[in-house]
């Protein structure tokens, strides 16, 4: 009675426990609906995010990777010209690289290897202001 006196509005006359039942599934249903809505949606657009910073990425490392190929083929004819045998410019080359490759290797397993957790943060921001809803109205 002192919720309905502080809401105002009186439920129709007649209404069965059952109706009100109904209704608050109904309320609750959609609401769940609602939520996995968001969280989809969130998904979506952060995959389509990730998905184009990929392909950038992908475009980059392939352009980059053609670069280094051919410059690293330039420097070891330089290295082997200079030397007297091209093998052996192609030998110290490669050394190079895999110093270089092998350092960076050991530096990332030292920093930690592993992906950060992707969450949607405005889903889990919803559900955590819902569990203080729910818990402030007990």
């Amino acid at each position: 009675m002192l919720l309905r006196e502080a809401r105002g509005a009186d439920p129709p006359e007649g209404r069965s426990v059952l109706g009100l039942v109904e209704d608050l599934l109904g309320h609750t249903v959609r609401l769940l609906d609602q939520k996995l809505t968001l969280l989809r949606l969130e998904v979506e657009e952060s995959l389509g995010l990730l998905m184009r910073h990929l392909a950038v990425i992908v475009c980059g490392g392939a352009l980059a990777c053609l670069g280094l190929v051919l410059s690293s083929i330039a420097l070891a004819l330089w290295i082997g010209n200079q030397l007297g045998s091209t093998l052996a410019g192609f030998a110290i080359t490669g050394a190079g690289f895999l110093v270089v490759g092998a350092a960076m290797v050991a530096v990332r397993v030292h920093l930690g290897v592993g992906p950060k957790r992707l969450v949607p943060e405005r889903s889990v921001k919803e559900l955590e202001k819902d569990s203080r809803w729910i818990k402030s109205a007990r």
